[in-house]
């Protein structure tokens, strides 16, 4: 073996090593699914006193709700082009302060589609203070 190719061998068994490591590493990371599992699309959530897609909150209708990873729910509401979501967890789950907020639950905002355009200010008001009665009356 020439000279040269004696002095690389251990640069090359490291670099190799330390491949094999990260690729082991990768693997034994545990894996999330991307997205939760959808709820049936007919049927209602309980914790939003049988809120169900199809029905309508403060004028836009609601087109889906998805379990969050959080414990919570996403509810997706649209009218015309303008689609957002409206996230529901129990209060104190995450860290930063909810826009709108109870005792028990948090309220968040956003995805709002197609991009740039503004969720108007009086629609999540309205939303959120419906939202908030139906956690309220599923309350026991």
């Amino acid at each position: 073996m020439s000279p040269r190719l004696l002095a690389a061998a251990p640069a090359a068994a490291i670099a190799v090593i330390a491949a094999t490591l990260a690729i082991l590493a990768i693997l034994a990371t545990p894996t999330r699914p991307a997205t939760p599992p959808a709820v049936a699309a007919s049927g209602p959530v309980a914790a939003l006193d049988g809120l169900a897609p199809g029905d309508r909150l403060a004028g836009w209708r609601v087109v889906a709700i998805t379990p969050t990873l959080d414990g919570g729910h996403d509810v997706a509401l649209q009218r015309d082009e303008l689609r957002f979501v409206f996230t529901v967890v129990a209060l104190g789950v995450r860290s930063d302060n909810p826009p709108f907020s109870d005792r028990h639950h948090a309220l968040y905002y956003g995805h709002a589609t197609p991009a740039g355009r503004e969720i108007p200010a009086g629609a999540l008001r309205a939303i959120s203070a419906e939202l908030l009665r139906r956690l309220a009356r599923a309350q026991p």
